[in-house]
């Protein structure tokens, strides 16, 4: 189809997924007096649309403003929502009737207690299916929704500013990231950002450090408890700089979706006294403050309790969707390992919710790469090999936090911790045949014949356990630095200067694919 005609056929399947929608929105109300259980499942259905129809309504005022290769993303993402909102007008149809002044309703009042009962029960499932849907739906939309963060065309920018002012909730997100961005091109002295430093004698009582992570929790001043992640400085590294880098850090972090997997809002940043760190403060939601908190290496590490099938792939689903929003806020995190991986652990064969920590090596995607690094093995493990040793040989991009991503997944697969602690000494899990690798002479053939070997454990055990779509996942992880990956295959899709290409790339092959698996 030729661009104009694809142009023209995206714009007519949002005006169609806008009219479905309010068709579906105006049953709800003429619907909203049946049965308590009923009106309460058509209050979430007409919930959800009235939020993703902030969400279309913009897409369709910015559509010419799109990259092609992101309208034709956003057109195959539409087609599906147009299905489910056609289907579920046409449910409602079937349980209410065809029009607001069917006597259905009235003919089900005057039956008796159990014919009404029977009828709400099969209405509530089908109405239940129906939010089944649109939250799905509405998942897959979130990570390319928060991508348009990134896009600096010009109408764009203005086109979200007046929604944002407008009172489109739905764009406030995108917003916030944006004037986080504004804020971090600024200089401290003309920047509100400052606030998010507290002082350096600001009190964390009962601090507890997190097993195998430069992490803690304690209490703050506010009652709440908080993860506290060190930000160490670098060896001759500038303060003024890291301190900036750092604030900027926060700032963007600051305006975290908490419902965003794997990631919790920063809360502020204490600097130490002597300069030598920086403590940056994440408040522990109250839901998730009584559960044990650990770190996904301890977890690993603790092989007498297993978890299920689907709790692995839930965590390995959050984990992946995390790397979308450090993409959309241009952060590479360059030291993404089960060392940095929080998790919020309730117990009772529950393995819980992540978080994402130790940024201490990140950087933003507009600033040079320190091509710097150091030589330690369990922390070569989840580097790229053009990424290992002292003198790394590539600049950090996101595809790097891809490749981290799939060791990690490769873990949590198989339920097995590639790094043991031996006291001050770390030493390779015995099921890791790298022994002889580690001590090669040549360490980028070394470094290359360890991802050869993550590949080959991926193919050879991940299916049976995990099956084709998992292991598929991370292979694709694995490989998507390789020239002709199947993530990555063309090298052009790098040269978009606003980063969506590469974001909508890995939604699709890796976290549309991985979000398929059903356990």
């Amino acid at each position: 189809m030729e661009p104009v005609s694809l142009a023209f056929a995206a714009v007519s399947m949002v005006e169609l997924c806008i009219k479905s929608g309010r068709g579906l929105h105006a049953r709800c109300q003429a619907y909203i007096q049946a049965e308590a259980e009923l009106a309460n499942a058509l209050l979430r259905i007409d919930g959800y649309w009235l939020k993703i129809e902030d969400e279309v309504t913009t897409l369709r005022d910015i559509w010419h403003g799109l990259d092609g290769r992101l309208q034709i993303h956003h057109n195959q993402v539409l087609q599906t929502l147009l299905q489910i909102l056609q289907t579920a007008y046409n449910t409602l149809g079937d349980i209410f009737g065809e029009n607001e002044e069917t006597e259905k309703l009235a003919t089900v009042a005057k039956q008796g207690k159990i014919q009404r009962l029977k009828y709400a029960t099969y209405g509530k499932k089908s109405l239940d299916r129906i939010v089944d849907q649109l939250e799905q739906w509405h998942r897959h939309f979130d990570p390319s929704w928060i991508l348009l963060s990134r896009l600096s065309v010009p109408v764009i920018q203005q086109q979200l500013a007046e929604k944002g002012q407008h009172g489109n909730k739905a764009i406030v997100p995108i917003i916030q990231l944006r004037e986080a961005h504004v804020e971090s091109n600024l200089p401290p002295d003309k920047s509100s950002a400052t606030s998010i430093f507290l002082n350096a004698d600001y009190p964390i009582e009962n601090l507890k450090g997190i097993p195998f992570t430069t992490a803690s929790t304690g209490l703050a001043p506010t009652g709440k408890m908080v993860i506290v992640d060190k930000y160490t400085l670098l060896e001759d590294a500038d303060y003024k700089v890291t301190k900036k880098d750092v604030r900027d850090l926060a700032v963007i972090l600051s305006k975290v979706d908490p419902t965003f997997p794997s990631l919790l809002p920063c809360q502020g940043v204490i600097n130490a006294k002597d300069q030598s760190h920086f403590r940056m403060l994440f408040t522990i939601p109250r839901e998730m403050s009584s559960h044990e908190t650990c770190s996904l290496r301890s977890m690993l590490l603790n092989r007498t309790e297993t978890y299920p099938l689907n709790e692995r792939v839930h965590l390995a689903v959050s984990l992946a969707r995390s790397v979308v929003f450090l993409h959309a806020s241009h952060i590479v995190h360059k030291n993404i390992s089960p060392e940095n991986i929080i998790i919020f652990h309730p117990g009772g064969g529950v393995l819980g919710t992540p978080l994402l920590v130790g940024f201490e090596r990140f950087r933003f995607e507009a600033q040079h790469s320190i091509m710097l690094g150091d030589s330690l093995w369990e922390k070569d493990l989840y580097r790229h090999p053009a990424r290992q040793g002292s003198r790394p040989g590539q600049i950090y991009n996101m595809r790097h936090d891809i490749y981290s991503i799939g060791v990690c997944l490769l873990e949590i697969g198989l339920w097995s911790s590639f790094v043991y602690y031996m006291g001050d000494q770390t030493v390779p899990s015995s099921e890791l045949p790298i022994a002889n690798l580690l001590t090669a002479k040549n360490k980028l053939r070394a470094a290359a014949g360890i991802k050869s070997v993550f590949v080959d454990m991926a193919e050879s055990h991940l299916p049976r356990i995990m099956g084709r779509i998992y292991t598929d996942t991370v292979i694709n992880c694995l490989t998507c630095l390789d020239s002709g990956s199947l993530l990555f295959q063309d090298e052009s899709e790098f040269e978009d200067g606003d980063g969506i290409i590469v974001g909508v790339r890995y939604i699709e092959k890796i976290l549309f694919e991985i979000e398929k698996i059903v356990v």
